[in-house]
């Protein structure tokens, strides 16, 4: 019984000072929030030159939200950890066997058109992941076209030519390659500007801006693209 009321005394305790939180903030929307008066219009005024980047969602997303965003990946990369581990402790001992099901053969016609759209596809998104600081795009966008185009070559390649696309070795240490780009990026700016994750401004030093943006888009793409490859050989595997 004591404890029960401490619980409950706790969860007073914690969601009083919340609840009064909530009630000072502005409205949903409303035209007098700080994005609306100051910060958006900040970062379209100051985004490219501030940011490094032409695009101002890349600038947003990797330079004035780089923290957040290095967050993100982080969390993308643990979950993928995450399910990965529900689905190695489902070992075959452990569940009811079935009779393995025939794979359905796959169409001439999809297959066809799979194999002639590829390398297309892949130039795309090497496109959308290289040019995400100039146009629409970025390592997020790019990584998911790669990962679907490897996803749907393997449902219309053999399982040994699948496996050659992306030999499982690698892959398993390219699933880290965003939150290990964030922080390569990030320790360099420690080194040589004194803070985490920083992008030099100066004009003369702007292409090196450029390069580490262009480094973490890489490494988003990469580390996404193998994220979704590798969840997906698990799940046909089980």
């Amino acid at each position: 019984m004591i404890r029960r009321a401490l619980v409950v005394a706790l969860l007073i305790a914690v969601a009083v000072p919340l609840l009064l939180a909530m009630s000072q903030l502005p409205p949903h929307g409303s035209p007098d929030t700080p994005p609306n008066t100051h910060v958006s219009p900040y970062y379209l005024e100051h985004g490219a030159e501030e940011g490094g980047a032409e695009n101002i969602v890349t600038a947003v997303i990797l330079n004035y939200r780089g923290f957040d965003t290095e967050g993100e990946v982080t969390v993308i990369f643990t979950s993928m950890a995450a399910v990965l581990a529900v689905l190695m402790l489902a070992k075959p001992d452990r569940a009811p066997r079935v009779a393995p099901t025939p794979e359905l053969p796959v169409s001439v016609v999809v297959r066809f058109i799979v194999r002639v759209l590829a390398p297309f596809i892949a130039m795309f998104a090497i496109y959308v992941i290289l040019n995400g600081h100039v146009t629409p795009g970025g390592g997020f966008q790019g990584g998911t076209i790669l990962g679907a185009l490897v996803i749907a070559l393997s449902l219309v390649l053999s399982r040994e030519d699948a496996d050659a696309l992306l030999p499982r070795k690698p892959e398993h240490l390219l699933q880290a390659a965003a939150p290990i780009a964030f922080f390569l990026v990030g320790m360099a700016g420690l080194l040589y500007w004194g803070e985490y994750l920083y992008f030099p401004r100066d004009e003369a030093q702007r292409w090196i801006g450029v390069l580490m943006l262009t480094i973490i888009e890489i490494g988003i793409g990469v580390g996404g693209a193998c994220v979704l490859i590798r969840i997906f050989r698990a799940m046909r595997t089980e």
